[in-house]
């Protein structure tokens, strides 16, 4: 239907010219909104599917993977490849001004054209799952913006599937699953423990028996944190140490912990039977487990996320937790602070990252796949080194759809890094 509609509205070559260049107001396009206003096609969206119909030799995306396109930028009329950027209809990562898309989406997608790219944001359902994988396999690469979570109408696994697949097909999906899961799960501490920002005496537990063995033993020795795989905002993380506080002294059952929960900072006391029988639900059901982290006191300084795009730290955040807490959350009162990576106090963080960098992904043994195209690292800083200088540690990793809306001065920078994949992918494929 919009491949008859385009060619009835662009009959002439003045016409096509005027719709390559954008020109969404003037004679075409009333005609352009009058003709849509006969069919089912949103005026909104009308408006904008000129930059992007086979009037500039472009094939028509369906109707139904698309939405609100009325912030679109023009679509380069001979573009250095093509860009889809993957969402879901719905979650509660849609805010108003997004427009039913996430408020990221729409001004990362304009900054990819203005690299030169024909970039669109579609919507994945497993309804259309056909005509999404028919989209992707005509793509150059693939922006992957969708929010970890239940939605109606996706099957979570489906999704992954197709992008696993495109993925291998040499169309690099920023970011595929597998590094999804890999880097964003707790368990990726264990994978990094042997690089400058990881601590060797870090440990997962995929089955509960693992966890009755090895947990009584590393508490015994010095306060811990356990971290629940499940969760981005301290829910399920517990500070644990022992309420008599005689480290290195024998344990058992009945031992006594204290134990600080990061969402809120709230506290609790549980025997470390007890607390191990509580934790059981974190390792139960799909990709359950716990990671055992040594504590490190300096927490109560607060963590420094550095936002990466690609191989790149772009800026550092300091959250500091409220006074007496623990937790970095905002919800739990903590302040955010805003570095430039060249800041000088956290200059030993950075060096140290960059120097693991070239390990990180394979690591998770992923060695051939990029960084993910937005992520973060959340450090801790630890004892101070021989010469007086900070150490820092990772607490977590997260590329699971890292937004920037209250940061869209970054999406040229991401367009960037997009512009890299591609054409290195493009470089393998030949």
């Amino acid at each position: 239907m919009f491949g008859r509609i385009a060619s009835r509205l662009a009959s002439s070559v003045s016409r096509r010219a005027a719709l390559a260049a954008g020109a969404a107001t003037g004679a075409a396009a009333f005609a352009y909104v009058a003709e849509a206003k006969a069919t089912s096609i949103d005026v909104n969206q009308a408006i904008a599917y000129p930059t992007i119909l086979d009037v500039v030799g472009y094939p028509a995306p369906p109707k139904d993977v698309l939405g609100d396109l009325s912030k679109l930028d023009a679509q380069p009329v001979n573009p250095k490849g093509t860009v889809y950027l993957v969402e879901v209809r719905g979650g509660l990562d849609k805010r108003a001004d997004g427009l039913g898309h996430r408020s990221d989406s729409i001004p990362i997608c304009n900054a990819v054209i203005a690299e030169g790219y024909k970039c669109i944001p579609v919507f994945y359902s497993d309804a259309t799952y056909d005509k999404i994988e028919t989209l992707l396999k005509e793509a150059d690469g693939v922006i992957v913006r969708v929010n970890p979570g239940v939605v109606d109408g996706v099957t979570n696994s489906k999704l992954d599937g197709l992008l696993r697949n495109i993925n291998k097909a040499g169309i690099p999906c920023m970011a595929q699953p597998d590094v999804q899961l890999r880097m964003g799960a707790k368990d990726s501490l264990v994978s990094i423990r042997n690089l400058a920002c990881g601590m060797p005496d870090t440990y997962a537990y995929y089955e509960i028996p693992e966890m009755y063995k090895t947990f009584p033993e590393t508490i015994k020795d010095g306060p811990r944190v356990m971290k629940q795989n499940r969760g981005s905002q301290g829910e399920g993380i517990w500070i644990c140490k022992r309420a008599d506080g005689q480290y290195g002294a024998p344990i058992t059952d009945n031992t006594v912990l204290d134990l600080m929960e990061a969402v809120d900072n709230h506290k609790e006391q549980k025997t470390v039977k007890e607390f191990m029988k509580f934790c059981e639900q974190y390792i139960i059901g799909e990709n359950g487990q716990i990671v055992d982290q040594r504590f490190l006191p300096r927490i109560v300084e607060g963590e420094v996320r550095c936002l990466n795009i690609f191989d790149e730290t772009v800026e550092l955040i300091h959250k500091k937790p409220a006074e007496g807490g623990l937790s970095a959350t905002l919800g739990s009162g903590a302040t955010y602070t805003t570095y430039t990576p060249d800041a000088p106090e956290f200059k030993n963080l950075i060096d140290a990252f960059y120097a693991d960098k070239p390990n990180i992904m394979a690591s998770f043994h992923l060695p051939d796949e990029p960084f993910p195209l937005i992520w973060t690292a959340d450090f801790i800083t630890g004892p101070k080194d021989a010469n007086g200088m900070d150490t820092f540690f990772v607490g977590e990793f997260n590329c699971s759809c890292v937004g920037i809306s209250k940061q869209l001065y970054l999406c040229p920078r991401v367009a960037k890094a997009v512009g890299r994949v591609v054409e290195g992918a493009r470089a393998k494929r030949n």
